[in-house]
């Protein structure tokens, strides 16, 4: 760029994205029309959520420019089965280790363990359990294999952002609800791999 031209930032509004709602409800839990609601469903403020599968076992989130690891339904502990289950510790010495090792997983050697923010920029909080764009979950089968298929557990994925208040533990996020919590870092959660991003 020449000192003459003007790089525009995005809106506020683009910076982070959209949860994905676009319904409304009461406080009886009854589906209502979103005008005049101000719920999130009337305005959807944020980026909206948009994804390219790319044919490699892998999703781009067009918004962050963040490259998730597709997770599968394989059956046999494959490293992308969804329900694999690791300690903290071992999401990045095992998940993450296995999958930088060698070519690499997609040929990157540069995957790690999302942190919380990053993690829950793929919620999609108009789904329920799992709460995630159809781009994390479809055609998901028993025997389906992360290129053929996009599984994601409703249990809790590690990030890798510690709790502050209680440094034993870290923070996941749950994709039954989406809602984001803490577990002792000795426990068993799903992991999902991220690479890149902006």
């Amino acid at each position: 760029c020449s000192a003459t031209c003007t790089i525009e930032p995005p809106a506020p509004s683009q910076l982070i994205p959209a949860t994905g709602q676009t319904t409304c409800w009461n406080t009886a839990g009854t589906v209502v029309s979103c005008t005049g609601t101000g719920q999130d469903g009337e305005f959807q403020f944020g980026a909206t959520l948009a994804y390219v599968d790319n044919g490699d076992g892998t999703v781009t989130d067009l918004n962050t420019a963040l490259v998730w690891e597709k997770l599968d339904d394989n059956d046999v502990g494959g490293i992308h089965d969804q329900d694999n289950l690791y300690s903290w510790d071992d999401a990045f010495a095992v998940k993450i280790a296995t999958l930088n090792s060698g070519a690499g997983f997609a040929s990157h050697t540069d995957w790690r363990l999302p942190n919380l923010s990053e993690l829950e920029s793929i919620r999609n909080l108009e789904n329920d359990n799992p709460a995630v764009s159809e781009a994390f979950h479809n055609a998901c089968v028993p025997g389906c294999t992360a290129v053929t298929c996009s599984c994601t557990g409703g249990d809790d994925h590690w990030s890798s952002s510690t709790s502050a208040g209680t440094p034993t533990s870290a923070w996941f996020v749950g994709f039954d609800s989406g809602a984001a919590s803490t577990s002792a870092k000795t426990g068993a959660l799903r992991v999902r791999a991220v690479r890149g991003g902006l």
